[in-house]
């Protein structure tokens, strides 16, 4: 109950965005950490494990295939949120975490979780990978790093997460982000980035 009272206006605003808008390294070991990501050579296609932490032995901005074993590269964001938003990642230069799988596991009537008039719980489960040993072990850690983008391309800070697991040192992470969205709304796609990190959609509906 704590949870809800806490995080639901911020839902809320996010939700009455999208639906009415329609809108610790050293210095020197994180440049040397920037080289080493930019110099990379792309794995893509190469044999990866599956029994290793992502992204195994693909290089950033590409993870290991669930399905075969391949480094392929991350998941692009194509939807209108990041069309209207504009999309900053660049595998090249960009340093943040990576996302590479976003899936919607639920999309139903929540009133105990979601006050009224936006009753309906959007959940979004996310993976993601950083090159540093510094993702978020707290929902207060995602905070001014982690953002919501609307289908309007409005970025919302999203504080409304869930079930924070984090291993690897910190370096790999899964999380679930809630939305409560508007009783009448029956599909919603949402936008997800980590600052300096990928960009990824996903529709829950």
């Amino acid at each position: 109950m704590t949870f809800k009272k806490t995080h639901l206006v911020a839902m809320i605003a996010a939700s009455a965005i999208a639906v009415f808008g329609c809108g610790g390294n050293s210095s020197a070991e994180a440049q040397s950490d920037q080289a080493d990501i930019g110099s990379q050579t792309s794995a893509v296609g190469q044999t990866c494990s599956l029994a290793s932490n992502q992204p195994s032995s693909c290089v950033y901005g590409e993870y290991c295939l669930p399905f075969n074993g391949k480094c392929a590269t991350a998941p692009s964001a194509p939807c209108d949120n990041f069309t209207n938003h504009g999309r900053n990642w660049n595998p090249s230069t960009s340093t943040g975490p990576v996302i590479y799988e976003a899936t919607a596991i639920a999309f139903l009537t929540d009133t105990i979780f979601c006050g009224s008039p936006f009753t309906t719980r959007a959940v979004f489960r996310l993976k993601a990978y950083a090159p540093t040993a510094d993702l978020p072990t707290t929902s207060t850690g995602f905070a001014n790093r982690f953002y919501l983008v609307t289908p309007g391309g409005s970025a919302v800070n999203a504080t409304a997460i869930q079930n924070i697991t984090t291993t690897n040192s910190n370096k790999n992470i899964t999380f679930d982000v809630n939305l409560c969205l508007p009783s009448s709304v029956t599909s919603y796609t949402a936008g997800f980035f980590f600052t300096d990190g990928s960009e990824i959609c996903a529709t829950a509906s």
